[in-house]
């Protein structure tokens, strides 16, 4: 079961799963490099145990650093990609097929060269020279070698020439990728600024969004916005029979906690009504402000009946509220007037019912929850209902 759930690439790791598609960028080089061996050994310029020991080296090499960045390890060490460190075994892979290769001996300097453009575009300069000197120190060591254990098969001057030329090129080569580097580094910069400018502007386009249909006060809908949704739920009403209350919500005695507390304090009783109310709701109903202390609750999909167990609900939450901040003593709570909308009435009079309901609430002591006196529902006359 635990090896059919191993996967080539890592889950849930996107960093790793592109350290690895690297890494399988460089074993197609190796295919590439491993075929020209094959040539030269057909040829005759390596015997087969030249070329067995190429593959075993390789094989082993490349599972090695495949099981370091599968596993996770890579990501203790300084470079996780490991990118130098496959190029330096690359590097000594290449001079050990260049020490028995006789003749054929520069054109594995073409093939070391075409590997370097794996660090071209990773490297900085720093890490650029690095691997070109170890691929200097290899190759001046690599002639040391020859010059004593196979003078017959080398030409000094020739090879001292070769070496020069791969350091010109190597110089190119490391000033090349520094230049990358730094082109690479502001890319980097630039998106990471053009990132952060992203969020900012997704930030200000939501705040812009949510100042056009937010009360600035409570952060609940404001009247234009609720009045948009009310009529919209009216057509859908008009379209499908379906149902919706409104109930109007007044806080009661509100301009004697203004006289008395001061402004800010009242700022801060309907913030905190506002959310309470607002909380009580379920998520497919809405809930606005319409100005001053007056704010509307529309419940969809529900009858009168429902609308009155909500309005309580939320009638008593507020009138728990306490406020400690202002005064231990102060005490807020809510009317509320409800009215079921009739289908094809218009939104207004479903307004205007509700409103005259909560004038009842207010006359009638407060506090409460007063249904519509009468309403059409079905063709039939219902009474008040009060909480």
């Amino acid at each position: 079961m635990a090896a059919n759930c191993f996967g080539i690439f890592p889950r849930n790791d996107p960093e790793q799963e592109l350290r690895l598609k690297r890494f399988f960028l460089g074993i197609a080089a190796y295919f590439m490099n491993s075929a020209f061996v094959l040539v030269c050994w057909r040829m005759g310029y390596f015997s087969s145990t030249i070329v067995t020991r190429y593959a075993v080296l390789t094989i082993t090499f490349n599972l090695m650093f495949y099981c370091l960045i599968r596993s996770g390890l890579n990501k203790r060490l300084a470079d996780p990609s490991l990118t130098f460190s496959q190029m330096a075994v690359a590097t000594l892979v290449v001079f050990n097929l260049m020490y028995f290769s006789g003749d054929a001996r520069n054109t594995y300097l073409v093939l070391l060269l075409s590997m370097l453009l794996f660090g071209l575009f990773r490297f900085k300069t720093r890490d650029f020279a690095g691997l070109a000197v170890l691929i200097l120190c290899g190759y001046a060591l690599l002639i040391a070698l020859l010059v004593r254990q196979r003078p017959d098969g080398i030409v000094l001057k020739v090879e001292i020439l070769q070496w020069m030329a791969l350091l010109a090129t190597l110089a190119q080569f490391t000033f090349l990728a520094g230049y990358i580097g730094r082109l690479r580094h502001k890319v980097r910069v630039n998106n990471q600024e053009l990132a952060k400018r992203n969020t900012e502007l997704e930030a200000a386009l939501q705040r812009i969004s949510d100042m056009a249909i937010r009360d600035e006060l409570t952060g609940v809908y404001n009247r234009r916005y609720l009045m948009e949704r009310v009529a919209e739920e009216a057509q859908r009403c008009l379209r499908n029979g379906s149902v919706f209350c409104i109930c109007m919500v007044d806080i009661d005695l509100f301009k004697q906690i203004n006289d008395t507390y001061g402004h800010p304090a009242g700022d801060e009783v309907l913030r905190s009504v506002a959310a309470t109310v607002a909380g009580s709701m379920r998520q497919t109903d809405f809930f606005g402000r319409i100005g001053g202390e007056e704010f509307v609750m529309v419940l969809t999909d529900t009858l009168s009946e429902g609308a009155l167990i909500s309005a309580e609900r939320a009638r008593k939450k507020v009138e728990q509220l306490t406020f400690p901040d202002i005064s231990a003593d102060l005490r807020v709570t809510i009317s509320i007037g409800i009215a079921e909308h009739v289908r094809r009435s218009e939104p207004a009079a479903t307004f205007k019912r509700a409103d005259e309901a909560l004038y009842r609430a207010k006359e009638g002591g407060r506090n409460r929850c007063v249904v519509d006196a009468v309403f059409h529902l079905h063709g039939a006359s219902v009474p008040e209902l009060r909480a």
